[in-house]
């Protein structure tokens, strides 16, 4: 990977969570100047802690359309933006309540549909292109039981991916969606947990068994997902847009 270098302004949104805090690391190794954005400051500055560079933090609320404006319009244009950015929650369709979907949809699909709007427009009037990456899921390319509202917010982002990619494409700016399988991350432990919970099953079994799916033999190291997602907003791939790409060691493949 070549570098970007400091004249490139890279924006994660999501940055203190595991996969955000892996991007922005591989951003600033390449030399680029990262912004690292999360719900609250101390999330987001903890990614940048320690780095090298002139990186800045910030607090930001992805559910409000109006504040993401705002925010770009702070920060000004930037060459890249990786949506990193999400919430997961477990349960039946017939049990899950209505606050706990809406808030799933306002962080995983809204606010990916607010950020881009917010950082597309100064890109656009700036005239130099740009790129987008969305961190959509395996979840996002096939129904998963007890998964309804995190598979449907991911396949929706994938829909709105290849859409705004084809919105941008005239204006030099590409959006592509990287769909993870299983990732070693906090979130992922919750998630075994709360399958160990719902079915009585031991969560040191189901952990196990979550780096066996389909031919996969292992869990997503964060820093893979990352370096996807570098490469995407990377010059290097300046002819792929409108694409998603699976990071997941082989879950969606027959074992």
């Amino acid at each position: 990977m070549s570098k970007l270098g400091a004249s490139h302004v890279a924006v994660v949104v999501g940055g203190g969570g595991t996969i955000g805090a892996a991007c922005v690391r591989a951003l600033a190794d390449t030399g680029a100047i990262v912004w690292s954005l999360d719900r609250s400051e101390e999330q987001a500055a903890r990614a940048i802690s320690g780095l090298p560079g002139a990186h800045r933090s910030k607090a930001c609320d992805v559910t409000d359309a109006q504040a993401m404006a705002a925010l770009a319009a702070e920060i000004g244009p930037v060459d890249s933006l990786i949506y990193a950015a999400g919430l997961n929650a477990d349960g039946a369709v017939v049990d899950i309540d209505w606050s706990i979907y809406r808030r799933v949809m306002a962080v995983n699909l809204d606010g990916a549909f607010h950020t881009a709007a917010a950082f597309a427009k100064p890109m656009i009037a700036r005239g130099k292109g740009g790129a987008f990456a969305f961190l959509s899921s395996t979840a996002g390319l096939r129904g998963e039981a007890g998964a309804s509202i995190y598979c449907a917010t991911k396949f929706a982002l994938i829909g709105f991916t290849e859409s705004f990619a084809a919105e941008l494409s005239a204006h030099g700016i590409r959006a592509n969606a990287v769909c993870p399988g299983n990732v070693d991350s906090p979130m992922l432990r919750e998630v075994a947990k709360n399958i160990a919970d719902r079915t009585g099953a031991d969560a040191a079994e189901v952990w196990e068994s979550m780096a066996q799916s389909g031919a996969a033999t292992r869990l997503v190291d964060p820093k893979e997902v990352a370096n996807l997602c570098l490469h995407l907003v990377s010059p290097a791939s300046a002819a792929i847009t409108g694409t998603t790409i699976r990071v997941d060691a082989g879950a969606m493949l027959s074992a």
